[in-house]
């Protein structure tokens, strides 16, 4: 008689429970329906992590572009604010210069001087008009080309370029002087190679004459030039209102024929 290990399993009920653990549910073979099901789910939820992961994506570029957007919204509001301040400053400078001043020649002569030293390496043209809208130099101030070589581009512009300006104080740009007229001087004069800015002289709506700043293409402007340029033109333009009005007054009220001696 075989002998028998205390504590071991019978034959008989290790056979029970084999048979039970191969038909029990969770051994049951895996059918290719199943799998079938279970690779759509798994399918299924791959896609939704993947949409997921491309919606995150979004957000995350759109926000980084808003973020860039507003960046540059800032950056364009502080350049902005630096240029409109930086044109009161040379405007309020100027206008304390002239403040007591009832000369025009000393008035432009002043007024371009502060220009060359404001706006550098440049050159400075002033015109002024009459009541026909004729406009003639008045004040010219020089870097690099002498008035007497720039007189007859000066000339073409005085009929071309200031007669077309408006009466806002705003400026022109242009970055290449040749394109402020339609028929240039012979050679492009001094307009060949330059750069130019230029602004009306107006107060209230009355333009009194023209500012013309250039220098050479190669050359770049100094930071808010435009805006510099243009607060001088408007300046200029309340200056001599200011004398005209003072001028006139003043003939008005002198007496015509001197009084009787007592």
């Amino acid at each position: 008689m075989p002998a028998t290990v205390k504590g071991a399993p019978n034959r008989s009920d290790v056979w029970v429970a084999m048979s039970s653990r191969r038909n029990s549910p969770s051994t049951t073979r895996v059918t290719l329906a199943d799998l079938r099901v279970r690779c759509e789910r798994l399918e299924a939820v791959l896609r939704q992590a993947l949409s997921s992961r491309s919606s995150a994506r979004a957000e995350r570029d759109s926000a980084r572009a808003r973020l860039r957007s507003a960046g540059d919204d800032f950056v364009v509001a502080f350049e902005a604010i630096d240029a409109r301040t930086e044109a009161a400053v040379a405007a309020a400078e100027l206008r304390g210069l002239l403040c007591h001043d009832l000369d025009i020649d000393t008035m432009l002569t002043v007024a371009v001087q502060h220009l060359l030293a404001r706006v550098r390496p440049a050159n400075v043209a002033i015109w002024l008009c009459n009541s026909r809208g004729d406009h003639a130099v008045a004040a010219y101030g020089t870097n690099s080309v002498s008035r007497s070589r720039a007189e007859a581009s000066l000339g073409v512009l005085g009929r071309e370029a200031c007669t077309h300006l408006g009466n806002e104080p705003v400026a022109s740009v242009f970055e290449s002087a040749l394109e402020m007229v339609s028929v240039p001087p012979p050679g492009g004069g001094i307009l060949a190679g330059n750069r130019a800015i230029i602004a009306p002289l107006v107060y209230r709506g009355e333009r009194f004459g023209a500012v013309l700043v250039f220098q050479p293409e190669s050359e770049a402007w100094q930071p808010n030039s435009p805006e510099i340029v243009a607060s001088i033109g408007a300046v200029l333009g309340e200056q001599i209102e200011r004398i005209t009005r003072i001028v006139v007054q003043r003939g008005t009220q002198w007496p015509s024929t001197p009084p009787d001696p007592d």
